[in-house]
């Protein structure tokens, strides 16, 4: 394998590293805002629970 080839494979590997890292902090975004969304109906529930207790 020459120089070339391997500069080749190596920014290829790059790019599928960067875009990988893209789409997980895509993902990481994505669980973030439903996980505060979850977060603030949970205390919209207790909320409403508690005008149910004696």
């Amino acid at each position: 394998m020459d120089i070339a080839a391997v500069s080749e494979e190596s920014a290829a590997g790059i790019e599928q590293v960067s875009a990988s890292a893209q789409q997980s902090s895509s993902s990481m975004d994505e669980i973030t805002n439903h996980a505060s969304e979850l977060a603030s109906s949970a205390e919209l529930l207790t909320e409403q629970v508690k005008k149910f207790q004696l």
